[in-house]
């Protein structure tokens, strides 16, 4: 398929050379080099152009103000090259005889098919280009014989590029950056592997998305998470109502990326290995459950006279309050306290608050915490001591 490719780009790109003229042809070539040496420098200008075109998706930035800029360098050299062709072809027109006219026509169309040949070869790369950086993401969202034909031309091309060794030299002029296809390879390591997901949503920055309603209603479509689960293919996923709903929404996406931050290096090594990095140093981030066990220990070592009987009666009192009980702490210094209901399995916020660090040292500050502000205590960056209602509750670390 690449060699048919070539062949059409050398032979269609040829002959409008040929009734061209060197000229025209000449102004295109300078065109397609200077278009595409300056469309990474120019892009910065032409993506302010991208909301005047009604193209306000954050994915348009990736590729969109490249093609842009590529485009008007492209017709201003055509442009300018049809204005020397024109003023070339009425002096030899109305200026010298038939004779050298007729030879100045033949010159004209056989030196136009030699540089439409070279504007053919820089066509056959420009659209290799295309395939290599598209094929990327067919590649990594195939999932069999149902994928629709043009995902399977471009998997199937791009994997022969690959075998020809053409894929090394176009990613040096690859402009797509490097983070689109890290999310490219997450999303690709989530889908075929669903488990992941539980991994995903305790991630720091994604604790904060969990609270969005819109990510709770995506965790709570059973037909969505039964889809994942099934790894139905990709098109299918993407497609769901509910997932294109948000994928199309600009201002979604936006906070999205603005909550991963631009660097996916630390996401990726969290998604691999399930160690942050980043967000590991912080040991209070994360989802703590309450540990019943745990805590009635704290009550025996604050209350060490403490009878059987006695013991009894605290959780008796205690335990109702505390049962499904659970710390959720953000990047952004919030602390949610919740509570599931173990009857329908619903979770609700029961008490917000924040959690701040001075020095080595957590201070929490939760309703009905006594004292207001406490200081809690980690344990080997798995269990948490928060003093609540009285008593000193044990939490631990989910993951």
């Amino acid at each position: 398929m690449v060699w048919i490719i070539a062949l059409l780009c050398l032979g269609v790109v040829g002959a409008a050379g040929y009734y061209q003229g060197p000229v025209r042809a000449a102004f295109s070539f300078f065109g397609l080099f200077f278009g595409t040496l300056l469309a990474g420098p120019l892009s910065p200008l032409t993506q302010r152009l991208l909301p005047l075109l009604g193209l306000h998706h954050p994915a348009w930035s990736i590729f969109a103000p490249q093609v842009l800029a590529f485009l008007i360098v492209l017709t201003i050299f055509k442009i300018a090259g049809q204005m020397v062709h024109q003023k070339i072809a009425v002096h030899f027109k109305y200026k010298v005889t038939e004779q050298l006219l007729y030879r100045w026509l033949r010159v004209y169309a056989r030196l136009g098919l030699c540089v439409g040949l070279l504007n053919g070869a820089f066509y056959f790369v420009l659209l290799t280009l295309l395939i290599y950086s598209a094929g990327y993401f067919t590649t990594a969202a195939a999932s069999g014989a149902g994928d629709p034909g043009g995902a399977k031309f471009l998997t199937a091309t791009r994997q022969e590029l690959h075998e020809l060794n053409l894929d090394r030299m176009l990613a040096s002029y690859d402009m797509v950056p490097g983070r689109v296809y890290q999310a490219v390879d997450m999303a690709s390591l989530i889908l075929h592997n669903p488990l992941l997901l539980s991994r995903l949503g305790h991630y720091p920055p994604c604790l904060q998305l969990a609270e969005r309603p819109d990510f709770k209603n995506l965790a709570r479509d059973v037909q969505l998470q039964q889809m994942i689960a099934t790894q139905a293919k990709v098109i299918d996923i993407l497609r769901y109502p509910s997932v294109h709903t948000m994928l199309t929404n600009a201002t979604v996406v936006a906070q999205v990326g603005g909550l991963l931050g631009p660097d996916l290096d630390d996401l990726q090594t969290y998604l691999a290995t399930g160690q942050s990095p980043k967000y590991d140093p912080e040991t209070i981030l994360g989802i703590w459950d309450i540990d019943r066990a745990a805590t009635i220990v704290q009550v025996r070592k604050k209350q060490p006279a403490v009878t059987p009987k006695q013991l009894g009666k605290i959780e008796q009192d205690l335990f109702p309050s505390i049962t499904g009980l659970s710390l959720t702490a953000m990047p952004d210094q919030q602390m949610l306290l919740k509570l599931l209901n173990p009857n329908t399995s619903e979770i609700t916020i029961v008490g917000t608050g924040t959690w701040k660090k001075d020095q080595d040292t957590y201070h929490v500050n939760l309703p009905g915490s006594l004292p207001e502000t406490p200081e809690i205590e980690i344990q080997e960056g798995n269990r948490l001591f928060l003093p609540k209602f009285g008593f000193v509750l044990a939490f631990d670390k989910e993951l």
